[in-house]
């Protein structure tokens, strides 16, 4: 007789072997063949030999089948051994149950009662921000349906199993029963699940009748040491006395083993705890239980208040695989008010790959990490592992545990506290280095904010001094008191940490029990060069003058509460894991134990999402800027006027049309609007109506709540982050920022508007060149797919031919090819490439593309129909030939599209080297961006250089892209376009030896329109930087506003370089509205002279690289207005 089992379960594979050895004594002459695979974390040994699990199921008696969370090639596998097993066919869990037989029971028996549960649901359930997307609705009707229907229909089995025991619904009852033994997986479970088998279904009638299972269902209290499980709450307290001197942590964890055991971890984790806390332990059956009602009379009751929950559970609370309320959960949380913790288990890899990994794999990551975030959880890092064995348990990280106790130490000492004995760390950023970019951050007057900041600290009861913006700006920006002045010498320190026998000075002040501290540079440097070009740099650890900041903030000054004020600083990139940080990692060594929380920008959730994940960040969003129309001005206003006189004349002075028109084409070529009327016209409405944002923003009310409540140490509510415009409902602010859940990308909506842009920019292209583009290279950020829920994922996905199904079953299959028939053109190559934080922050979508890729390589179609079938071919025998590549790699180096940063690595360094200055030809550009963003992800590698494979894929782009989504970024508004999108375009341009097309999508509005890069750029510049409006906005924020601006002269000079495309009249007209006008002049020169001289330093530049022709009187101008300000820095 043979027993096959495939399992991920390694409590029920524990128990197994030892059932096997004791069966083997008890019933010597019984032999029973066990053939057991365990797949989870093992799939690639057994894809590459297929055959040994499809023939250990073909083959097998009894065939047990667990194979929850394993890849869909996997399940084929285990597929085609179970339709050709004649023996009983015992499905665990939700995947291939559709082949489950036992006796008389099976799945297709069930008929209709079973259809609709047979289909796998989304897992888990989505946040109340979300709730507005109809998709997002339908899935959370799916998955609340097949819960309730496999509800019902255990019901009934069990039901109907003791009314009629016998045929078909005695079989039913012992299909759950095996369930409950296999779940709850001691040795008692899984030597009666065997028994039960073996004695009623393979004629073993000589073996004892199996023992009642002793799984429960629901939400209970179970002692993780006697496990004595209770129901009611007085019952648990009496028979562990209750403290009321001590703090109560309330522990959920699973009361089963299925798939792993929790237990030993939930057992070391209490065993600590209880010296300091009383702890109220609440075991689950599943997250999907219903009960919220009996959680939240554990929780949030007053009799036994509880004053923060450590959750060990994968999924949110209260939903799990099959769905279920997961809004509700989150409402108890908010009752409760305390910090919801979710340490997790690596349940697929061993400490010592663990410690050699650089982040947690893609479908730990969505359930242990992002989905806990989605509930509010934070201090989202592993405190168990897997054994060396094949077949282990888990085993505690040491480490992480004890820090894990002393940060939710911090958080209770926030409760207990009171204000006025608070001591508070704020930190402000100083990047660019110098006297121009102090306290920098996206969208934010940070001195302001600050201030804000400080008088409700206050008035809340804190020991601080209620500094003003003035003297906040005062206090660090002058006398040498930044991180290396450029104007004065640098201030002797007031405060100094010794480190390793050396003092090391701390920039930053005391207003009473709060510090205010300028972040130091994140790399030492001989030059303002170097320290640039080491900003973002993984590889280098921080220098020492670094570590003694925080350790000063620790230890010496002893914060009871971090604070990291702006978007954003450095903390988050030093060298360490992508998430789920060890204690070597450099964020968590030097963010210490004390509560951590992040003053930043709503708009960036694939930053703000680093920050948490990579320093334990609890965020505090905060808005963008008020937004305004942007009105014409100038030389557009007199165009509308001269437009309007000229319909006007059609009419009355027919004569005068000529002299008109004449005019109108000068003005439209001084405003970069050429076309005919119409068209003129088109761009003047759009000017006129464009949203600009109205300045910067300062703190507001709800803000400094969100603050004050965290420090409290309370719950901070989540939100999510994105675009205010196109989702109100991300406000208010204050709130701990999520980011939109990756299994919903794309949304149905995101994959239209992107199917829209790519089919606008195919026919713009055709109708330029007569023909359908060959290949395109496509920018996949992390930043655009969570506030558009995944647009560009959407127009790479039409590019290929590829649509979302109306009718999936699972999100696995949420994907199909359109037929060539239907597509009705060819297929076309995308050239992908992503940045880092897409790659942390959407690994599944990584995978998708990349099996959807091997998909369409495989289908059997021409050519001419197919570009990326075609292009991969050629590519694979171009590998084998030149570079001497084996068939397999070949194959998949050629298939690969997805190109991005190395491990670690987030960007390019692009940014810095146009910050610096530093290049000597533009092609230096797009070479560097190809060294840094040719790392491929293919369906096997992750990160593996392939520089070589890269190029040959530039030499068949046609035309590159970039979706802009939101009305806060213009082009000129963020050094991140002119990096990627000016990189790429400079990087085809080098191999090909000619300029790709360039084209935008713009997403922003109603209407998807695909503009090339000269639109967009004139766009962005003339209704924000030239536009009087603007600055007036920017200059109410004095030293802030101009450091905006600066950076957007930076920007500009960016796309200059990588482009080409802003010509020489752009520069003329920054030199005119910022040189030449004196009164804005005196005004930028009071407010920040340090940042207006580097304006004028770069108009400089851009005359001597060429890229404006500036005549004397201008070079003049601007050489006045340097000296000026020059003038002032040195007084």
């Amino acid at each position: 007789m043979k027993i096959t089992i495939i399992a991920v379960s390694v409590s029920a594979l524990s128990q197994i072997q030892i059932f096997q050895k004791e069966y083997a004594k008890k019933y010597p002459e019984d032999a029973i063949d066990f053939a057991v695979f365990y797949v989870a974390g093992m799939e690639n040994k057994y894809l590459m030999h297929p055959e040994i699990l499809e023939n250990a199921v073909r083959e097998a008696d009894v065939a047990i089948i667990d194979l929850m969370g394993v890849s869909e090639a996997l399940r084929e596998i285990v597929r085609c051994g179970l339709e050709e097993c004649r023996g009983q066919r015992i499905v665990i869990g939700n995947e291939l149950r559709e082949y489950l037989r036992l006796g008389t029971f099976s799945m297709e028996a069930m008929g209709k009662m079973m259809k609709s549960s047979q289909k796998k649901p989304l897992t888990g359930d989505v946040s109340e921000e979300e709730t507005n997307q109809a998709d997002t609705k339908e899935n959370k009707k799916t998955t609340a349906s097949a819960l309730e229907k496999m509800r019902r229909i255990r019901r009934m089995a069990m039901i109907l199993g003791n009314v009629l025991p016998f045929g078909m619904t005695k079989d039913m009852k012992q299909v759950f029963l095996l369930m409950d033994y296999w779940q709850q997986a001691t040795y008692t479970d899984i030597e009666s699940f065997f028994y039960l088998i073996l004695r009623r279904y393979c004629g073993r009638s000589f073996l004892p009748k199996e023992k009642p299972c002793t799984m429960r269902y629901g939400i209970y209290l179970k002692d993780p040491f006697s496990l004595v499980c209770e129901d009611v709450l007085d019952k648990y307290w009496k028979k562990n006395p209750y403290d009321k001197g001590r703090d109560t942590i309330a522990f959920l964890f699973y009361g089963h083993a299925y798939p792993n055991d929790y237990l030993p971890i939930v057992r070391i984790i209490c065993e600590k705890l209880r010296e300091k806390y009383n702890i109220l332990p609440i075991a689950f059956s599943q997250n999907e239980d219903r009960d919220q009602e009996k959680l939240k009379s554990y929780l949030c009751q007053k009799k036994y208040p509880v004053s923060a929950v450590i959750n060990t559970m994968p999924f949110r609370l209260g939903a799990g695989p099959m769905g279920g309320n997961a809004d509700g959960a989150v409402q108890i949380l908010k009752e409760l008010r305390v910090p919801y913790i979710k340490p997790f288990c690596l349940t697929k890899i061993t400490e010592q790959r663990w410690q050699e990994a650089s982040a947690v794999n893609p479908g730990e990551f969505l359930i242990s990490m992002l989905l806990p975030e989605l509930d509010g959880g934070i201090l989202t890092f592993p405190v168990g592992v897997m054994g060396d064995a094949t077949v282990s348990e888990l085993q505690p990280i040491t480490e992480r545990i004890d820090t894990l106790v002393a940060r939710l130490e911090g958080y209770l000492r926030l409760q207990k506290l009171n204000n006025q004995d608070k001591k508070l760390a704020i930190v402000f950023y100083n990047y660019p280095p110098g006297e121009s970019n102090v306290a920098s951050a996206a969208f934010l007057d940070t001195f302001a904010s600050a201030a804000e900041a400080l008088k409700q600290l206050k008035q809340a009861g804190y020991q601080v001094e209620a500094l003003t913006a003035e003297q906040l700006q005062g206090a660090f920006v002058m006398d040498g008191n930044c991180n290396a002045p450029q104007w004065s010498d640098e201030a002797e320190a007031q405060i100094t940490y010794r480190l390793d026998g050396e003092d090391y000075p701390v920039k930053g002040i005391r207003c009473g029990n709060v510090f205010l501290g300028l972040q130091p540079l994140r790399q030492d440097g001989d030059s303002k060069a170097d320290i640039i070009e080491n900003y973002h740099d993984r590889n280098q650890e921080p220098p020492k003058a670094y570590q003694a900041f925080y350790h000063y903030i620790g230890e010496e000054f002893g914060a009871d509460a971090v604070i990291h004020f702006g978007t954003h600083g450095t903390l988050e990139f030093l060298p360490g894991k992508d998430n789920g940080m060890m204690g070597q990692c450099w964020p968590d060594r030097l963010i210490g134990t004390a509560p951590h929380f992040y003053y930043y920008y709503i708009g960036n959730p694939s930053e703000a999402m680093i920050a948490k994940r990579r320093t334990h960040a609890t965020i505090i969003s905060y808005q963008a800027p008020a937004l305004k129309k942007s009105g014409i001005y100038g030389e557009l206003q007199e165009l509308k006027e001269t437009i309007a006189e000229y319909r006007e004349s059609m009419q009355s002075a027919p004569e005068r049309c000529d002299d008109l028109m004449n005019q109108i084409d000068h003005l439209a070529e001084a405003c970069g609007c050429t076309g005919d009327l119409e068209q003129i016209e088109e761009y003047l409405y759009e000017y006129e109506n464009s949203l600009i944002t109205d300045g910067l923003h300062v703190m507001n009310a709800e803000e400094a709540q969100g603050l004050l409540h965290a420090l409290d140490g309370e719950y901070v509510p989540v939100g999510t982050a994105g675009d205010v415009v196109k989702n109100p409902d991300i406000l208010p602010s204050g709130r701990n920022l999520v980011q939109f859940d990756p299994r919903l990308v794309p949304t149905k909506t995101a994959y239209d508007r992107g199917a829209k842009a790519a089919q606008l920019a195919m026919e713009q292209y055709k109708k330029q060149t007569g023909r359908y583009p060959d290949t395109t290279a496509v920018i996949l950020w992390g930043l655009e797919t969570s506030r558009s829920q995944g647009e560009t994922v959407g127009q790479i996905l039409y590019y290929l031919g590829l649509r979302l199904r109306t009718d999936r079953a699972s999100f696995d299959d949420r994907l199909e090819i359109i037929p060539r028939e239907e597509l009705g053109r060819p297929r076309m190559d995308v050239v992908i490439h992503m940045c880092g934080f897409f790659r942390d922050m959407y690994p599944n979508l990584v995978d998708n593309l990349n099996e959807m890729l091997q998909q369409i390589l495989a289908l059997d179609e021409p050519d001419e129909a197919n570009y990326f079938a075609a292009n991969t071919r050629k590519l694979a025998h171009t590998l084998m030939k030149e570079q001497g590549m084996d068939e397999t790699r070949a194959w998949e180096m050629a298939s690969c599209r997805i190109f991005g940063p190395k491990e670690g690595e987030y960007a390019t360094r692009l940014t810095d080297v146009v910050k610096k200055g530093s290049w000597k030809a533009a092609e230096e550009l797009g070479t560097g961006f190809t060294a840094d963003l040719s790392y491929a992800y293919s369906y096997r590698h992750r990160g593996e250089a392939a520089a070589s494979v890269l190029k040959h894929q530039y030499e068949n782009v046609d035309y590159i892209s970039q979706i802009r989504n939101n009305v806060e970024y213009e082009l000129t508004d963020l050094d991140h376009y002119y990096e990627f999108y000016g990189g790429l375009s400079k990087a085809v341009e080098n191999q090909k030896g000619e300029k790709p097309v360039m084209l935008v999508a713009d997403t922003v509005g109603e209407d998807v329109k695909v503009q090339d890069i000269q639109e967009a750029l004139n766009r962005g510049i003339r209704t924000r930087l030239l536009n009087p409006a603007w600055i007036e906005g920017m200059m109410r924020h004095t030293y802030h506003g101009v450091q905006q601006i600066e950076k957007r002269f930076e920007n500009v000079m960016g796309f200059a370089a990588s482009t080409d495309a802003v010509d020489s009249q752009t520069f003329s007209e920054m030199t005119r509205c910022y040189a030449a006008d004196e009164e804005l002049r005196r005004q930028m020169t009071k407010s920040n002279k340090w940042a207006y001289m580097k304006m004028m330093e770069r108009l400089m530049e851009a005359n001597h690289r060429g890229y404006y022709q500036a005549t004397e009187e201008e070079l003049e101008s601007i050489r006045e207005a340097y000296i000026e300000a020059e003038g002032e820095a040195e007084e």
